[in-house]
């Protein structure tokens, strides 16, 4: 059964609107500061926050449902919770509240259909404290259709939080939304943004680095990719400040060692279908793990 129960606070729009910031809590750290940068993004994007929680539980229609009634005040509590959390931060936010009667992962998944940018912790209550991924937040990240930021318990999401770059990950054509998400994350936050691509010796070469420059210059190769990925955005952001990066690393190390010096960090979802559903490629899944930052995973248009 998947029912929504809704209950508005500055807004009071009788279904849910679209193109706004949907954030996930279950009243975990990190489902507090994925709040905090939630209600911070719907500020500045100037729409409404979406304070979401999903309740699985199937009413047993006239059946004495005491136990039921129980779990739904206290899921109402729950989110009740969260948006009181965003609106301290921010008192003129429109804020609204849902409670899905679905499993997590489907209701995010849906909310990702119906909103700009959708936020969760990385591990919610209940949750191993080894991990530093949760049984909700990995999936969602490989399903969801809109951008996604994944907020870990230990980020610092303060208003005195020093000013860091944001850092945007730049492989290959596909990263061209990412890129764009970067930049206008860059331009709102008054920020500048350190474009990051990391390029390898072909394998035949690894062995051989005392003629290998003498064949091809792979550096300069790879400053030209990154400068031409970057071109068609200077012009749409002038006011930006990008600081171009070109490392010999592997993606995941770099990007990772990149987040510790970050407000944020911007990645392509590269997505591929295996046996069990839709996965994240392995440098995105390092970085959700590891990152220092916050990670923003913007969809790939292919």
């Amino acid at each position: 059964m998947n029912q929504a129960a809704d209950s508005t606070g500055s807004s009071s729009q009788p279904t849910p609107p679209r193109g706004h910031v949907v954030v996930g809590f279950d009243g975990s750290p990190g489902a507090d500061r994925a709040v905090d940068l939630a209600a911070d993004e719907a500020l500045r994007r100037h729409v409404t926050l979406e304070v979401l929680h999903a309740l699985e539980w199937v009413e047993l229609g006239h059946a004495d449902d005491r136990f039921g009634q129980q779990l739904r005040d206290e899921a109402r509590d729950i989110v009740d919770r969260g948006a009181e959390r965003a609106r301290l931060r921010h008192p003129d936010l429109s804020i609204r509240t849902t409670v899905e009667f679905a499993n997590a992962i489907d209701a995010l998944e849906a909310a990702s259909d119906r909103a700009a940018l959708l936020v969760v912790g990385s591990r919610g209550l209940g949750g191993f404290a080894g991990l530093l991924l949760g049984s909700v937040s990995l999936p969602v990240s490989a399903a969801t259709r809109c951008p996604l930021l994944v907020v870990h318990p230990d980020h610092d999401t303060s208003d005195e939080e020093a000013a860091k770059p944001i850092v945007v990950g730049v492989s290959d054509d596909d990263c061209a939304p990412a890129l764009e998400a970067a930049f206008a994350q860059a331009q709102a936050q008054g920020l500048p943004l350190r474009a990051l691509h990391v390029w390898r010796y072909p394998a035949m070469m690894a062995g051989s680095a005392g003629y290998a420059p003498a064949l091809y210059d792979w550096r300069e190769a790879a400053h030209g990719t990154l400068t031409a990925a970057l071109a068609p955005l200077r012009g749409k952001y002038p006011d930006v400040t990008v600081i171009e990066d070109v490392a010999l690393d592997t993606p995941a190390h770099a990007l990772v060692t990149a987040s510790a010096h970050a407000t944020l960090v911007v990645l392509a979802a590269h997505r591929k279908t295996g046996r069990f559903g839709p996965n994240l490629g392995r440098v995105a899944h390092a970085v959700l793990h590891h990152a220092e930052a916050p990670v923003l995973l913007v969809p790939t248009t292919g």
